[in-house]
């Protein structure tokens, strides 16, 4: 009966501690663990493409430094969500491009290749996309 009160007990305060995170958001700590989610899974999953399609974006925004595909706002959002740019591929293949056409809608990925800053909703809703 003790272990089974220091188990409940034990759930009951990661749970408690889990809601201030989500919550209070305490030294960016929410920001970090996504961060650090996303790029064990891009970093697990993504494989090389040979089949590229070529994607219009304006040359004089782009930051060769990390990843051609992303202007440097982008990057500096992206890193500020906790995502590793230099794990992110830097061709778009036509599997990719359909599934962020289905994930993101028309609208919302033709914003961002013309260099809107991508959202956290987009990370997550897009992220299946990256590894096709």
């Amino acid at each position: 009966m003790k272990k089974i009160i220091q188990s409940l007990v034990i759930i009951i305060l990661l749970a408690i501690v889990s809601l201030i995170i989500i919550v209070f958001n305490p030294m960016n700590l929410r920001v970090k663990l996504i961060g650090g989610i996303i790029n064990s899974y891009l970093s697990q999953n993504i494989t090389e493409n040979s089949s590229v399609v070529d994607v219009n974006v304006e040359k004089t925004n782009v930051s060769n430094d990390k990843n051609p595909l992303l202007n440097a706002e982008q990057e500096k959002t992206l890193e500020n969500l906790g995502v590793n740019v230099d794990l992110l591929p830097t061709e778009i293949t036509p599997a990719m491009q359909e599934c962020f056409l289905d994930k993101l809608g028309k609208e919302r990925t033709d914003e961002l290749i013309k260099g809107a800053t991508p959202g956290a909703m987009d990370i997550i809703q897009g992220r299946e996309c990256l590894v096709k």
